[in-house]
């Protein structure tokens, strides 16, 4: 357990309009007791951020440390060197996307309340946080002391991990074992933990949540990590506006969340609790969803004894994508069932059709079922599987780009190039970069400041010549910023361009020493993905009045809550 919590702010710029009152959240951080310091830090990505944050850290290794920044999965792959070579243990540091989820998913005063509850939830997290022996596992671990010996664990595990040992207790296969928490799900006295999972410091999370005081109802959501959490932040991204109380706590599958966890959250006067998890068939470890939705089933009979209403906790599948991500070509499969024996989704189903006038068997994909995970184009034996986006002739493409070093381009096509208001320069030659482009045949290539902002857009579409065919952008953290961008171009009338993006921070983390060997990686990460281009599409189902599914079902379910009235356990 961390003798101390310290928090880390990074101040990034952005638009006047959203800025987060950093001042503001540390004054009102600085009043929680269990928070030693709080330090805010100028572009914590930066060389100078990180030389700032790595003597902030020295001789911390017995504290916790909770950091607010944006695109922060990127960001821990820089921090985490400084972080390791000073000792503190991973499981002590959180890391949270404050930017992505806060600028972006609340407005006015309700994003400083959602900035400062997220980072008071991480903080009492790290607080509880303590090494029960799962820290160093590789697996899950079992409490043997607090076993009963229930086997339920061993009936649920969807890999078949759980074997009883001599004494007739449950043990785990570490080499079977996922993580995906569903044997913590599972259990009834809460012995099982994880390496970032325990019951006790999900409780504490939970028990720190109390919303902005106002009339609206305060939600919890648990979000499985693979899926939905991703799929969440997209959503954010294109534009969704959360519930002004609704809180998200991520685990790594919906099968994790223990019925311990929603009662603990009603009893501590939470109003409403939504899980959040995959639709019918699309659950990675297939049981995770059915799993969940089965014990809020169980939990009924003792949401009654307590006197809450069964509909304060629901279950929402994510809406599921349309089309298929996988194609097969029937002229080339022989119906050899190849691909139906190795999908782990049951999603190949076989159908009879005419081919050149004969009438034989081929295989088609369930697209409620398929997860295009490829595994079936990989063992095709005839080639007919292709995925959509990566067929074998885009990915020949690419590398015959990265083995020539070249790619075939026209005047048509446009480079956009963001240096992250010049925190990247110091590891790209952006100059450099852009001769290059220019040499090798891209009609246009700009370089931005802040492509993640809408106001560069409107300036990048001012210097377009033409517009161009095909683009490629190249900018930081495109899994965060990559749908804001796409909302962005629509914004400024370059929608109608097909848009390729490529990560030029993941290529400059490769030699963060060496400038000319990072630029030169860009360079050809530019290459390849022009090579292998990918048409994007805003893939959200919506309905007549442009609103998405999940922006919906989210409002409906908001609206269930407050009919409701307030949890009778709120504190008044």
């Amino acid at each position: 357990m961390p003798s101390s919590v310290d928090v880390v702010l990074c101040h990034c710029q952005e638009d006047a309009p959203t800025q987060l009152d950093l001042e503001r959240l540390t004054e009102k951080l600085n009043k929680n007791k269990k928070i030693s310091s709080v330090h805010i830090i100028d572009h914590l990505c930066s060389i100078e951020g990180m030389k700032e944050f790595s003597e902030l850290v020295q001789g911390e290794e017995e504290s916790g440390l909770v950091v607010a920044a944006c695109a922060s999965e990127t960001l821990r792959q820089r921090l985490f060197p400084h972080i390791r070579k000073v000792g503190i243990v991973e499981q002590t540091c959180t890391f949270f996307p404050i930017r992505e989820f806060d600028l972006w998913s609340y407005r006015g005063e309700n994003v400083l309340q959602s900035a400062r509850d997220r980072i008071k939830i991480a903080v009492s997290k790290l607080r509880k946080c303590t090494d029960v022996g799962n820290w160093s596992a590789h697996s899950a671990v079992i409490n043997y002391l607090k076993c009963d010996k229930c086997k339920r664990c061993m009936e649920e595990c969807p890999v078949d991990a759980y074997s009883l040992n001599a004494d007739g207790y449950p043990e785990v296969n570490p080499d079977l074992c996922q993580r995906c928490g569903i044997c913590v799900g599972s259990c009834p006295v809460q012995c099982i933990s994880l390496p970032n999972l325990r019951i006790e410091e999900l409780s504490t999370e939970i028990r720190s949540i109390k919303g902005d005081g106002s009339k609206e109802p305060t939600l919890l959501t648990f979000c499985c990590e693979p899926l939905t959490y991703p799929a969440l932040m997209e959503e954010i991204a294109l534009g969704t506006a959360l519930p002004q109380n609704m809180r998200v706590i991520k685990v790594p599958c919906m099968g994790a969340v223990n019925a311990a966890l929603i009662s603990d959250a009603l009893s501590a006067g939470i109003d409403g609790v939504l899980l959040l998890g995959c639709d019918q068939g699309s659950c990675q470890l297939r049981k995770g969803s059915l799993l969940a939705k089965k014990r809020l089933e169980n939990l009924k009979e003792t949401l009654q004894r307590m006197r809450f209403e069964n509909e304060r906790v629901q279950y929402l599948g994510w809406p599921a994508q349309t089309g298929e991500g996988v194609l097969v070509d029937p002229n080339l499969c022989n119906g050899c069932l190849t691909c139906q024996t190795v999908c782990p989704f049951d999603a190949v189903t076989l159908t009879q059709k005419v081919i050149k006038g004969k009438e034989r068997f081929v295989t088609e994909r369930n697209t409620s079922a398929c997860r295009s995970c490829g595994v079936c184009v990989a063992s095709c034996p005839s080639g007919a599987c292709q995925s959509l986006g990566s067929t074998d002739t885009q990915l020949l493409n690419m590398l015959d780009t990265i083995c020539s070093d070249t790619v075939k381009t026209t005047s048509s096509d446009a480079v956009v190039l963001c240096d992250c208001n010049g925190k990247l320069e110091p590891y790209i030659d952006f100059k450099q970069l852009q001769n290059d482009l220019s040499k090798q045949g891209f009609g246009q290539v700009i370089i931005e400041h802040h492509l993640c902002g809408e106001s560069s857009w409107h300036e990048v579409s001012t210097q377009f010549n033409s517009l161009p065919a095909h683009g490629v952008i190249g900018a930081c953290a495109k899994d965060f910023f990559g749908s804001r961008m796409k909302t962005y171009q629509k914004n400024v009338a370059l929608g109608s361009v097909r848009w390729a993006i490529t990560d030029l921070w993941e290529q400059s983390l490769i030699h963060p020493t060496d400038r000319e060997k990072a630029t030169a990686l860009c360079l050809q990460a530019i290459h390849t993905a022009l090579a292998g281009f990918v048409n994007h599409h805003d893939s959200r189902s919506k309905d007549s009045s442009g609103e998405t599914q999940f922006q919906e079902q989210i409002r409906a379910y908001a609206t269930i809550i407050s009919n409701l009235g307030p949890n009778p356990f709120k504190e008044s």
